[in-house]
């Protein structure tokens, strides 16, 4: 007996495993033997074949792409962050620099016109006496 022979008929569902599309080709390759053996038609067998597969093609090529999108988008999250992290790092010693020089020309803008006032009041008469001649 050949082993076309020996294959369970399609009819015979209850022990066939469809779960999976490898195991769902596997039967539509078994039933497209049979019907070839028997002299049918197998055009509906060869255009569910042509789906099947490019579904599956279909389907890995769609994963390689999510996966490529999802990289691309986590890496350019990445990038906007580090960015980001960068700009707050030289920003923050800049900021205490700017302070730092804010407040020393404060400081000796005021300590020089508080030097310039005492030097004034010492050269001017009081306002209160007036000298004549």
């Amino acid at each position: 007996m050949s082993e076309l022979q020996q294959t369970k008929l399609w009819d015979d569902w209850d022990d066939i495993n469809l779960s999976t599309s490898e195991r769902r080709v596997e039967r539509l390759e078994i039933l497209l033997c049979q019907k070839v053996h028997r002299g049918e038609d197998i055009s509906q067998c060869l255009q569910v074949l042509e789906y099947l597969k490019n579904r599956t093609t279909h389907q890995k090529l769609e994963s390689v792409f999510f996966r490529q999108v999802h990289f691309k988008i986590t890496f350019n999250y990445w990038q906007i962050i580090s960015q980001a992290m960068l700009i707050f790092l030289v920003a923050i010693p800049c900021c205490f620099a700017m302070y730092k020089i804010a407040t020393s020309s404060i400081s000796s803008s005021s300590s020089s016109e508080l030097f310039q006032g005492k030097q004034l009041s010492k050269n001017t008469p009081p306002h209160g006496k007036k000298h004549h001649k």
